[in-house]
């Protein structure tokens, strides 16, 4: 699914599939394309902020003409120690 927040420039893109989700990504990168010719100075950044959860949008950071992917790296949870092994426990 994509989900448009600013007009050919930036898309969420979400999905059940992987397949979904790349037909998405794809199509998205296709209209930000199309959008970045007419403008001539900007790139395409696609950004995965998790398994199921992508955005694609120009970037001024990105050179005209290039698209790049870049992969956000994900939060991984502490083990919570318990007040017995440790002096601090998990917060809730």
């Amino acid at each position: 699914m994509i989900i448009t927040i600013e007009a050919d420039r930036y898309f969420h893109i979400t999905g059940l599939s992987p397949t979904e989700i790349e037909d998405s990504i794809n199509t998205a990168v296709e209209m930000a394309r199309d959008h970045s010719v007419s403008e001539g100075w900007q790139g395409i950044l696609v950004t995965r902020h998790g398994p199921d959860n992508y955005t694609v949008n120009l970037s001024a950071d990105v050179p005209d003409g290039v698209t790049v992917e870049r992969d956000l790296p994900q939060e991984v949870p502490s083990r919570c120690r318990t007040a017995e092994s440790s002096p601090q426990p998990c917060r809730q």
